[in-house]
């Protein structure tokens, strides 16, 4: 009769083959949980940086819009001065001579009629 426990395996390399697929297993599992861990602190970091990042933009504008205010309101009160030099102009022409201002308006109207008319 030939040996034949030489081709079959022991019961000590079973348990130590599957031993070793146990450990391998729990490795992957502690490698996973950890992947899972540095993905959730990488999402909260890009977080952060996202919310600061928009917060500076914002400050920014902020900041660019006053800057912008300022001379803007200027502009528009020197404007309005502009208006009201113009407006005391026209009143004061309008009343040193009121028939040449009556004759202006009347030439202005009958244009403006024309104009319209011819559409």
């Amino acid at each position: 009769m030939a040996n034949t426990t030489a081709n079959t395996p022991t019961s000590s390399t079973a348990s130590t083959s599957t031993s070793s697929k146990d450990r391998d297993l729990d490795a992957l599992s502690d490698q996973i949980a950890t992947l899972r861990g540095d993905l959730s602190a990488l999402t909260e970091m890009v977080g952060d940086i996202g919310s600061r990042r928009g917060r500076e933009a914002k400050a920014k504008a902020k900041a660019k819009a006053d800057d912008v205010r300022g001379p803007g309101e200027e502009m528009l009160r020197d404007a309005g001065r502009r208006v009201a030099d113009f407006e005391d102009q026209a009143i004061g022409q309008i009343r040193a001579t009121p028939l040449q201002a009556v004759g202006i308006a009347a030439a202005a109207g009958f244009l403006l009629g024309y104009l319209n008319s011819r559409r």
